[in-house]
């Protein structure tokens, strides 16, 4: 059995009754550390962020020496801080769920798990090179088929990198039209939340998140730890 994207979001918004407050401050937590960007957004940010200062302010005195410490910085953060910060995050979202007791000291910790998520995020970004350089199609399978390896290395403590790619291409086989869907179907709340010049996405991101955790614990055998259903996979 399978449910759609809109059983995901009611599952999610019931999940949230009285926890908004909390899952916004999470949520802007997770966004300060770079949580909900991939890597290739990143890089991207950044770089264009780098090329405005540059034209406009090159003319400062050690105006490079503190871009590059800046940058340096900020890449620490996002690859070493913002990745087991995600792992915390997606315990925030599956305590949530799971009706288990919960709050925002979840999202620091999973920070022991540092060299797991490097070695994901790693990973995760040549795979994903390799299959944007080959053509498109092959990067955006790819982007789904490993996209529940962050859950499966906050699930499964003892798994590698390794493993955890395995194991969400093995979960995923039959799931990435769903996952697609799931995604597409925030489009508009995207765009009120472009329009509110971003203030909108305090709720958007935590409605979005606990409805893709949602997904995750109905294609890994999880729903009924809180929902009472046995699932057909």
């Amino acid at each position: 059995m399978r449910l759609g994207s809109g059983t995901y979001k009611e599952i999610a918004l019931d999940a949230l009754k009285g926890n908004w407050v909390k899952a916004a401050v999470a949520g802007l937590f997770a966004n300060w550390l770079g949580v909900f960007s991939s890597s290739f957004l990143f890089i991207a940010k950044y770089a264009f962020i780098a090329v405005i200062l540059i034209y406009f302010l090159e003319f400062l005195p050690g105006f490079y020496s503190i871009l590059f410490i800046g940058t340096t910085a900020i890449a620490l953060i996002y690859f070493f801080i913002g990745g087991p910060v995600r792992l915390g995050y997606i315990d925030f979202n599956l305590a949530l769920l799971d009706r288990r007791k919960n709050g925002i000291a979840c999202l620091t910790g999973r920070m022991s798990d540092w060299w797991r998520v490097l070695c994901a995020k790693i990973t995760l970004f040549f795979v994903l090179s390799l299959g944007y350089i080959l053509f498109i199609i092959p990067g955006v399978v790819a982007k789904y088929s490993y996209a529940m390896v962050p859950y499966i290395l906050e699930e499964r403590k003892g798994f590698s990198t390794r493993e955890a790619f395995r194991a969400s291409k093995q979960i995923m086989k039959k799931h990435k039209w769903e996952l697609f869907c799931l995604r597409l179907s925030f489009i508009g709340w995207d765009i009120l939340g472009i329009l509110t010049l971003g203030i909108g996405f305090i709720f958007i991101n935590p409605y979005r998140y606990a409805a893709e955790a949602a997904f995750y614990n109905e294609i890994s055998g999880r729903a009924e730890v809180y929902y009472g259903r046995k699932t057909n996979r």
